[in-house]
């Protein structure tokens, strides 16, 4: 193994994306009834100008592993059948979901620490959603037998928003004590998994990231971290899309993905019952392995014909002597996103895609229907 294999580190993060029914009648013309929430990065965190991105952030061990939650959510009534109902069992899931531990999954309460993914995951897209929009989703005590699927915004007014939202952005174990103030749970059960993405290996310090989706009924107030978040956007798909192709947003692969996948539907309700019913199908990790064409960069994706066993060990860019064109040509297979970067980006799948999920679509393709 070369030496910059050894150093090769993906950090494990969270990701949500909110889906807000669009009660607005002036909009009416549209064909999605529902906005998404992406946040433009500030000049301090952006990779890029314009970067735009979902909610979300770092898993904290210290914060999101801490088995306090644990024993608050045993003190606050919640039944361990409810956390149990979040864990995926099975010998597929990748290691960003794998437990992190040995032992029975019915033993939540006598760990030393939380070490089912499913759980901790959660609790860090849900801290990192309101540490960077000040957005709470939650569950009093009342609400903990709901089965609706969508989240419940903590909507007082009595309590300093800013100043705690501060607090848990400069020490996240501060979100525990938030929950115990305002006396709610995090609602983890509104979020339902997605899809997990992980860095280029070519990328010395990536991420690896789950990405969960949430349903609310309405826009919440949002309260924008200055230091993290430029610009909040509610828009339709399409529109971000359009927004990206005019270059005045700039996506990675995955955002371009996840927005392409959600071009299928336009119904919020119709979103909501696919995702839940598909979040208990699985995940399989997307980690792209790119190869450079003589006109531009292709990105490949599990199952493509050209797609590696091992794509962590992928640490360099691999040269392919022919246009994109002829590389697309070579393989009868193809999960692949062309052209990053330019307004001709394009994802090709051409068969099923994994675990029940929704294929890209293109969003000329799309545009050309409305």
């Amino acid at each position: 193994m070369s030496e910059q294999q050894k150093t090769v580190k993906w950090r494990t993060s969270a990701s949500l994306i909110i889906v807000a029914k669009n009660v607005d009648k002036s909009t009416t013309k549209s064909t999605y009834d529902y906005n998404l929430l992406m946040l433009k990065r500030s000049a301090q965190t952006a990779i890029v100008q314009n970067q735009a991105v979902f909610p979300g952030g770092l898993l904290d061990t210290t914060a999101d592993e801490n088995v306090s939650w644990l024993q608050y959510f045993e003190e606050f009534g919640v039944p361990q059948d409810a956390l149990r109902q979040l864990v995926l069992i099975s010998d597929h899931r990748p290691s960003i979901l794998a437990p992190q531990g040995t032992g029975c999954y019915d033993r939540f309460f006598k760990r030393s620490h939380i070490w089912a993914r499913e759980i901790t995951l959660r609790l860090t897209a849900l801290r990192e959603c309101f540490e960077e929009v000040g957005v709470l989703l939650c569950r009093t005590r009342a609400q903990l037998a709901q089965v609706e699927a969508t989240g419940s915004i903590f909507k007082e007014d009595f309590w300093d928003r800013e100043i705690w939202q501060q607090r848990v952005h400069n020490k996240p174990s501060d979100f525990l004590k938030l929950c115990r103030k305002l006396q709610v749970v995090p609602d983890l059960w509104a979020l339902h998994e997605w899809s997990a993405w992980a860095s280029p290996a070519i990328v010395r310090k990536g991420y690896e990231t789950v990405f969960f989706i949430a349903f609310v009924e309405k826009q919440p107030n949002l309260l924008a971290e200055e230091s993290e978040v430029k610009e909040c956007l509610w828009r339709t798909p399409t529109e971000l899309l359009s927004l990206a192709r005019l270059g005045e947003l700039w996506f990675l692969p995955p955002q371009i993905y996840e927005l392409s996948r959600l071009l299928a539907i336009r119904s919020y309700y119709d979103l909501l019952k696919f995702a839940r019913h598909r979040s208990k199908l699985g995940t399989t990790l997307f980690m792209p392995i790119s190869y450079m064409c003589s006109d531009n960069l292709v990105n490949v994706l599990p199952g493509d014909d050209f797609y590696l066993a091992e794509p962590h060990l992928v640490t360099n860019v691999i040269s392919f002597e022919g246009t994109v064109d002829e590389f697309h040509k070579r393989a009868k297979k193809l999960h692949r996103l062309e052209n990053f970067g330019t307004p001709a980006v394009q994802f090709h799948l051409n068969f099923p895609p994994p675990n029940g999920h929704l294929p890209p679509l293109t969003l000329s393709t799309v545009l050309n229907k409305l």
